[in-house]
Parts: C-alpha cells; structure tokens; sequence
C-alpha cells in the first residue's frame, strides 16, 4: 500500500467559487440584456479569486482563473455599455425642442 495515495490533494474553495462565479458572469456578459448580471457576479468572482489567490498553502490556478474570467466578464460589459452609449449619442432629436436643452423664457 502506498501512504501517499490516499491522501487527498488540496483544493482552494473560494478559489473554485470565482472561477465558477467568472464563467457564469462571462457567459451572461455576451447577451445583450440579460448581461446586466454579470455588473454583479463579475466583481464578486474577481474578489473571491484574489482572497483564494492568498491564502497559504492552497493551489492558486483556480483563483488566478476565477479573477481572470471575472475581469473579461467586467470588460466585456463596460464595452456593451460604451457602444450603447455612443449608439444612443448617435440618435436624432425626436422631442421637437430644437436640440436646445436650454429654456429661454
């Protein structure tokens, strides 16, 4: 028998969390509107992974994934919001005031 096999390997669990919570956040983020979740699961994958990156004597590519993913999610989302932006800019004016905001009265 050999006493090494049956010990068991060690795993991070927070570091497994955000690479799980990092995909989840970077598949929703390349759907148009169902994206706006991942505003929320993308930070929280990146602050699990950098807890699990820290701790002693864990292993640390699960975390390293779960940050790496987390971060791309966010990316990804801050680009969706540019371009609706810049397509929202590039709207004409329908509300027949002229394009002046200003009231002069």
């Amino acid at each position: 028998m050999d006493p090494y096999r049956d010990q068991a390997q060690p795993s991070n669990g927070l570091g497994i969390a955000a690479l799980i919570t990092g995909i989840i956040a970077l598949v929703l983020s390349l759907i148009p509107v169902i994206g706006f979740i991942s505003w929320l699961l993308a930070p929280i994958a990146i602050v699990l992974g950098v807890i699990g990156m820290n701790q002693r004597n864990q292993p640390r590519g699960t975390a390293i994934g779960g940050v790496a993913t987390g971060g791309l999610a966010l990316l990804i989302c801050i680009l969706w919001l540019v371009a609706f932006g810049a397509l929202v800019s590039q709207m004409p004016d329908t509300s027949g005031r002229g394009g002046s905001y200003r009231s002069d009265r």
